[in-house]
């Protein structure tokens, strides 16, 4: 629960505390626009923790590109039924689970400014449809992320609110190009429905609520 009085900056007290308390599960959905190749591009999250105090947020996720853009394709020659080569496109994809961790180092009752933090391990690939209508990958490579960021949220009611994300994403392969093309800022503008305050004063007396 937010409190009228603000709360500052980090330090291994007030973490260590937020660490003492029950801690309540909380999930969401995510969209963060970025750069790929100077194309913009939107990656897709969904997330799931658990939330310590309010302050304290560990969770696990899924993110992909989403969704494809033909910006990215690009065209390759593959054999046909006769063993020909025939030109086709290849799209790009991109998926990593990641570890999540954010940290609110300033809380009032409407204003919340965070740290969030994901490391991921995922792969990136381009896919085309062969002769025989299988979808074929090529250039299969582990994918490394690393993103931090900082996040700004305004909660205008109990239950809703706005907010932006700003950050880089770092990515590692053995890729070189790829490596360029998906290192990029990312930012995102958020609507944000706080889905435990819902369930909270919706149903009061469940057993649901009084776990978030």
């Amino acid at each position: 629960m937010l409190h009228t009085r603000a709360k500052a900056q980090p330090t291994i007290d007030t973490i260590q505390q937020c660490l003492k308390q029950k801690p309540h599960l909380f999930g969401k959905f995510d969209t963060r626009n970025s750069f790929i190749d100077n194309s913009r591009a939107k990656i897709f999250g969904i997330k799931a923790g658990l939330n310590f105090g309010d302050r304290l947020h560990f969770g696990i996720g899924y993110n992909q590109l989403n969704p494809p853009s033909k910006d990215f394709d690009k065209i390759i020659y593959v054999p046909n039924v006769n063993y020909e080569l025939v030109k086709t496109t290849a799209m790009l994809r991109l998926f990593y689970i990641s570890l999540h961790a954010e940290y609110v180092f300033y809380q009032t009752a409407h204003w919340q400014l965070s740290m969030p933090l994901q490391f991921g391990l995922g792969q990136t690939y381009y896919k085309y449809i062969n002769y025989t209508g299988k979808r074929t990958a090529i250039e299969k490579d582990i994918n490394f992320i690393y993103e931090p960021a900082i996040s700004v949220e305004y909660k205008f009611v109990k239950w809703a609110g706005i907010g932006m994300d700003v950050g880089y994403r770092f990515m590692f392969t053995s890729y070189k190009n790829l490596n360029q093309k998906f290192t990029s800022p990312t930012y995102a503008f958020k609507f944000l429905l706080y889905y435990n305050e819902i369930i909270r004063s919706v149903f009061p007396n469940s057993k649901l609520a009084k776990k978030m």
